[in-house]
C-alpha cells in the first residue's frame, strides 16, 4: 500500500469514526457514497446516475442532524484535493466491507482476486485495435471487479475500455453506478436476473469477468433456464448442471458474450468454487467447452481470498481465440502456495503475493512446463471409472465374513485397463472392471500436477533387484477395528484375537506390529492384516512400514481417493482399505525379507542391551572398562571422503579437510572436525534463513519472535556462534515442519515454495528433528570439549573424535546423497531458448575447485555469480543467503568459500573451514550487513528483504 493510499485510508477511517453511532455500517458506507456523487455533480456539471435508494438512505441521514451535514461538507472540500489515483482508491476502500455488517445484500470482490483477473487479461500483450473496447460482467456487484479490469486493460491498451453489467439485487446496481460515476467509467448497469435474462442481448464484448455467489442455487430459474437451453441459439448450448451451482451456467453466459473470432474474439475470467471443476452433473458442460476450445487457463488459488468465503478458488480463463500454440490445450497453474497473510480488519484471511502474480503472468505468456505450470489436452482431463477388486483377499466386517471393499478409480479415458493393472499391480493383481457410466471430463488441479515419481530412497532400493508391490496384494485377510470409542470395536477385535498378524495403525507416527490383535493393538484405529506369506514376511512389513520412509508413504496414502484431507477419525474400512491399495511397499525376496526382519530384531535387543548397559555402568561402576569397549567397537571407522564428493562445497571442503589430516596431530584433526561440525551447521541455518526471505509474511511473522528469542538467550547474530544458528535453525525449521505435516495444503505448498520446491523426500529430511538434535548434540560437546583448557591426552582426543565420527556418520545416514538432487550452483551467464532460461553454472558441491561446469534449464533467471540451491526436477532456484559466500565470487574461478562470522566497524567478518589462504576476510558486504542486523533487530527492512 502506497502512501497516498494509506491517507486516504486514514481520511476515511477517522470519518467513520466521528458519526459512528448516528446510523449502522451499511447506511454509513451508502451516505459517504452518495455524498462523493453529489460532490462529483456539483464539481463536474455532470448528472448524477439513478440513485434512489442511496439518495434516500443520505436524505434520511442527514434529516435534523446538522453536525453530518457539517461533517460530509468538509468531506467533499478533502475530496477536491484527491488525484484520480486517490479517488479511485476512496471508493474502493468505501465498497470494501471490513465488517460483515457492510452491505449485508452483497460482496465486494477482494483486491487479490481484482489482481488476478488483471494479470490474467493483460498477460497476453497489447491488441492491435485501436478503438474503444468493452467489458461485460454478468453478476457485477458494485463493479469493483469490472472497472478495476477495465481500467488495467485501458492502460495497456491505450484505449478506452466502457463496461456493462448486470445484478439480480437493486440496491446493489446502484453502487455500481455511483462507482462507475465517480471514476469517469463510461457504463451501463442493469437490474436484471442473468439466468434469464441478457440485458445487452446485442452486444458482444471484447473482456468478460465474473465472480458470482460461490455455491449458488439456480433451482428458481429452472423453468427459465431450461426453455434458455432448449433454444438453438439459446445461452447454454451445453445444457445444465446440478441445480445447486450455477457457476457453469454463467460459464456458458460468459463465453457466449464474447466477440466473434472473426471480428477478433474475446477473453474472460471467471471465479468458481472447486465443484464445478470436477462434479459428475457438469462433466457434459466441461467437454463442451474442451471440445469447442474454450477454456483456455484454469488457476489454482490459495484459500482465503475471498471476502465472502474461506474456500478454495479457482479463475477459469476463457478465450475464443487462442494463439495457435495454445489450440486444443488447458494450461493448469497453480498458485496455492503463493499469499501474505491478511489484514485482520478485512474479511479476507489471506492476499495473493506480488511473486503470484508474476508467476501467473510468465506462465500464461510462456506455457512451458515449470513447478507452477502444466499444460493438458481434451483427451488428458476425460475420465473412465473401473472397479478394483481383490478377490482373493478376504474381509471380516461387522463381525461377519464379508467381501474385501470394491475401490472405484479413475483411469485416462485413453488408458488400456490391461496395461494400467499389470503397471499398478504386479504381484498379486486384482480384478479390474470397466464401470458402464459415461466418461467423465474433469479440470482437476492436483491430477495434472501429479507425478508417480517414487522417492529417491525407493528407486535406489529397486535398483538393487527389489520389486514393489500395494500393501492390498500382500493381504490374505483384512479387518478394520476403529478406535475404544466405537461400540463396535470389542466385537470386531474378537473376531481377529487368537492370530497372529500385522497390525497398521491409520496414524502413520504409530508403529506397525506383528502379533495377537487382542494383546498388542493400540486403542487407535488400526488395520488387522494377514499377509501372504508365500510373498511377504509380517515383520519385514512391520519394519519397512515403521521406517522413514515408509511412514512417509503411510502419510502420503492416508487421504488418498479423496478430494480433500481426511482426518483419521473420519476413516472406515473403505478409506482404509484405499490407503493400503496405495501404499507401496519396497519388496525383496523372502530371504532378504527375513533377513532384514532379522536385523531389525537384533538392533532392537542391542538397543535395550544398550540401555542396560547404561543402566549398568552406574549399578557396577567397576564393569566401565567393558562396557567402554564394547560401545566403542560401535562407532564406523572414518572413511567419509567418498560422501564428501555429494556434498556442497562449503561443508565438503571441511570435511575433506578432516579427512587429509591424518592421525599425526590429532589436536588438529579434532580441531578441524569441530570446523566441519560449525561449517555443517551454519551452511543449514543458512538454507532456513534463504528460505525465510521468500516468504514475506512470514518473514515479518518470525523474525521480531526469533530476534527474542536469541535476546532471551543472551546470543546475537552479530556476533554468530553455534548457539545462534541452532535457534535459527530450531524455530524454523519446526514452522515449516508444521506447514508441511498439517493439514493445510496451502500452508504446505507455501512452504515447498519457499523452498524453491525441493524434492519433497529430502526436504523432509533437512528440516526434520533428528537433524536439529543431532546438531544441539554436537554443540554442547563442542562447547565441553573445546572450552577445556587443560592439556589432553592422545586417548582422549581419540576418543572425542570416535564420538564425533559417529556423528558424522548419522548424519549421513539420514542425509545419504540428498544434495545431489539439491546442488549448489553459481551461476554464470544465461542464454533463452524456447522461452527457458539456459544457465551456464558452477556446480559447486564435492570437495575440490574449480568446479565442473553446466548448463542448466531453469525457470527463473539467477543473478550472475549468485550462489543458489538448484531443484533439478522442479527447475526453480533458492538464493542462498548471503551468510555464505565464495571468494574469489566470479563465476569460473577457483573459489574458497567463507562464512559470516560477526560484524566489526570497518566491516563483516568472514572466515572459511576449510585449509584455504587467507583464512579469513573483512568486506564491506551490505548485504550480509542488512540481513544480520535485521536477525539481530527483528525488522525486516526492505534492504534485508531484498537481500534473498
Amino acid at each position: 500500500m502506497t502512501n497516498e493510499q494509506r491517507t486516504v485510508e486514514q481520511r476515511l477511517w477517522n470519518l467513520i469514526d466521528s458519526i459512528r453511532g448516528r446510523m449502522d455500517a451499511s447506511e454509513m458506507a451508502d451516505v459517504l457514497l452518495w455524498n462523493a456523487v453529489d460532490w462529483r455533480s456539483r464539481t463536474t456539471g455532470l448528472a448524477s446516475p439513478e440513485l434512489d435508494d442511496l439518495q434516500r438512505v443520505a436524505r434520511n441521514a442527514c434529516h435534523g442532524n446538522p453536525e453530518l451535514d457539517s461533517a460530509l461538507e468538509g468531506e467533499q472540500q478533502v475530496l477536491n484535493s484527491y488525484t484520480p489515483a486517490q479517488m479511485h482508491h476512496y471508493v474502493r476502500v468505501l465498497l470494501r466491507p471490513y465488517f460483515p455488517s457492510f452491505h449485508r445484500d452483497e460482496f465486494t470482490t477482494s483486491t487479490s482476486l481484482v489482481e488476478v483477473a488483471r494479470t490474467a487479461l493483460t498477460a497476453y500483450g497489447r491488441d492491435s485495435r485501436t478503438e474503444a473496447t468493452h467489458l461485460y460482467d454478468p453478476a457485477c456487484g458494485s463493479a469493483t471487479l469490472a472497472l478495476d479490469a477495465a481500467r488495467a486493460l485501458a492502460e495497456q491498451t491505450g484505449t478506452s475500455v466502457s463496461v456493462a453489467g448486470q445484478d439480480i439485487n437493486a440496491s446493489v446496481v446502484q453502487r455500481a453506478r455511483a462507482h462507475a460515476f465517480l471514476l469517469g467509467a463510461a457504463s451501463a448497469f442493469s437490474r436484471s436476473n442473468s439466468l434469464e435474462q441478457d440485458a445487452f442481448p446485442d452486444r458482444r464484448f471484447d473482456y468478460a469477468v465474473a465472480e458470482i455467489p460461490y455455491n449458488l442455487s439456480w433451482q428458481g430459474s429452472y423453468k427459465a433456464c431450461a426453455a434458455e437451453a432448449d433454444r438453438p441459439e439459446g445461452r447454454f448450448p451445453a445444457g445444465l448442471p446440478q441445480p445447486n451451482n450455477a457457476s457453469l451456467l454463467f460459464a456458458q453466459i460468459l463465453v457466449s458474450k464474447l466477440r466473434d473470432p472473426a471480428d477478433g474474439g474475446g477473453r474472460g475470467v471467471m471465479f468458481t468454487a472447486t465443484a464445478p471443476l470436477h462434479d459428475t452433473g457438469g462433466s457434459t458442460i466441461r467437454a463442451w467447452l474442451l471440445d469447442q476450445d474454450l477454456l483456455d487457463a484454469v488457476v489454482a488459488l490459495p484459500e482465503g481470498l475471498s471476502t465472502s468465503t474461506g474456500i478454495r478458488l479457482f479463475a477459469l480463463i476463457f478465450s475464443n481465440r487462442k494463439p495457435a500454440a495454445r489450440r486444443r490445450k488447458v494450461q493448469f497453474i497453480d498458485l496455492r502456495g503463493s499469499f501474505q497473510d491478511g489484514d485482520p480488519r478485512r474479511l479476507e484471511r489471506r492476499t495473493i503475493s506480488e511473486a503470484a502474480l508474476e508467476e501467473l503472468s510468465r506462465s500464461l505468456k510462456h506455457s512451458k512446463p515449470t513447478a507452477y505450470s502444466r499444460t493438458a489436452t481434451a483427451k488428458d482431463l476425460s475420465f473412465r471409472q473401473v472397479s478394483v477388486t481383490h478377490h482373493s483377499t478376504a474381509v471380516t466386517s461387522k463381525r461377519e465374513p464379508g467381501d474385501v471393499p470394491r475401490l472405484t478409480m479413475l483411469l485416462p479415458a485413453t488408458s488400456v485397463t490391461e496395461t494400467w493393472r499389470e503397471t499398478r499391480y504386479a504381484t498379486v493383481p486384482p480384478t479390474v472392471t470397466d464401470i458402464a457410466k459415461p466418461q467423465l471430463t474433469m479440470f482437476d488441479v492436483d491430477r495434472v500436477f501429479k507425478t508417480d515419481r517414487t522417492p529417491r530412497a525407493l528407486r535406489a532400493l529397486t535398483q538393487l533387484g527389489w520389486k514393489t508391490a500395494r500393501l492390498t496384494e500382500l493381504t490374505e485377510h483384512v479387518c478394520y477395528i476403529p478406535s475404544t470409542k466405537a461400540a463396535e470395536r470389542a466385537a470386531m477385535l474378537s473376531s481377529v484375537t487368537g492370530e497372529q498378524a500385522l497390525i497398521v495403525p491409520i496414524e502413520p507416527h504409530l508403529d506397525a506390529l506383528t502379533g495377537d490383535p487382542g494383546e498388542v493393538a493400540p486403542d487407535n484405529r488400526v488395520l488387522v492384516l494377514r499377509p501372504r506369506t508365500t510373498y511377504a514376511d509380517a515383520e519385514y512389513l512391520a519394519g519397512w512400514l515403521n521406517s522413514p520412509l515408509g511412514r512417509r508413504l503411510r502419510s502420503t496414502a492416508v487421504g488418498s481417493g479423496s478430494d480433500s484431507y481426511v482426518s483419521p477419525r473420519a476413516v472406515d474400512l473403505n478409506h482404509a482399505w484405499r490407503m493400503a491399495d496405495d501404499l507401496l511397499i519396497a519388496l525383496p525376496d523372502l530371504s532378504v525379507q527375513r533377513d532384514m526382519a532379522r536385523t531389525e530384531r537384533a538392533l532392537a535387543a542391542a538397543r535395550r542391551h544398550l540401555v542396560d548397559s547404561h543402566r549398568e555402568l552406574w549399578n557396577d561402576p567397576k564393569k566401565r572398562s567393558d562396557i567402554y569397549r564394547e560401545a566403542r567397537s560401535l562407532i564406523p571407522s572414518a572413511d567419509l571422503a567418498q560422501w564428501a564428493a555429494s556434498l556442497p562445497f562449503p561443508m565438503a571442503s571441511a570435511l575433506w579437510a578432516y579427512e587429509s589430516k591424518g592421525d599425526s596431530n590429532l589436536h588438529a584433526r579434532r580441531d578441524q572436525m569441530f570446523h566441519f561440525w560449525e561449517a555443517t551447521i551454519q551452511f543449514h541455518a543458512t538454507v532456513a534463513v534463504s528460505a525465510l526471505l521468500q516468504d514475506h509474511s512470514r518473514l515479518e511473522q518470525e523474525l521480531p519472535a526469533l530476534a527474542e528469542q536469541l535476546r532471551s538467550a543472551g546470543l546475537t547474530p552479530e556476533r554468530a556462534t553455534l548457539g545462534v544458528w541452532h535457534i535459527v535453525l530450531q524455530r524454523l525449521n519446526k514452522r515449516y515442519r508444521t506447514a508441511l505435516t498439517g493439514t493445510d495444503t496451502d500452508e504446505q505448498a507455501r512452504a515447498r515454495a519457499a523452498f524453491a520446491d525441493a524434492p519433497p523426500d529430502f526436504l523432509d529430511t533437512l528440516l526434520s528433528t533428528d537433524i536439529t538434535n543431532l546438531f544441539g548434540e554436537v554443540i554442547q560437546r563442542r562447547n565441553a570439549w573445546k572450552g577445556h583448557s587443560g592439556a589432553i591426552n592422545a586417548d582422549t582426543l581419540k576418543e572425542q573424535l570416535d564420538t564425533l565420527t559417529g556423528h558424522v556418520h548419522t548424519l549421513r545416514n539420514l542425509i545419504g546423497v540428498g544434495w545431489q538432487d539439491f546442488p549448489l550452483v553459481r551461476a554464470g551467464t544465461a542464454r533463452i531458448r524456447n522461452r527457458v532460461f539456459h544457465h551456464d553454472v558452477d556446480l559447486a558441491m564435492g570437495p575440490n575447485a574449480p568446479f565442473r561446469q553446466e548448463q542448466i534449464p531453469t525457470n527463473v533467471a539467477m543473478e550472475e555469480d549468485g550462489l543458489y540451491l538448484l531443484s533439478r526436477e522442479a527447475g526453480s532456484a533458492l538464493p542462498l543467503a548471503p551468510l555464505v559466500l565464495m571468494h574469489p565470487v566470479a563465476f569460473g574461478s577457483s573459489s574458497g568459500c567463507y562464512y559470516f562470522n560477526r560484524l566489526r566497524p570497518e566491516g563483516v567478518r568472514f572466515v572459511a573451514y576449510h585449509e584455504v589462504a587467507p583464512s579469513e576476510l573483512t568486506e564491506v558486504a551490505t548485504p550480509t550487513a542488512n540481513l544480520v542486523a535485521a536477525l539481530a533487530s527483528g525488522s525486516p527492512t526492505e534492504e534485508a528483504v531484498h537481500t534473498g
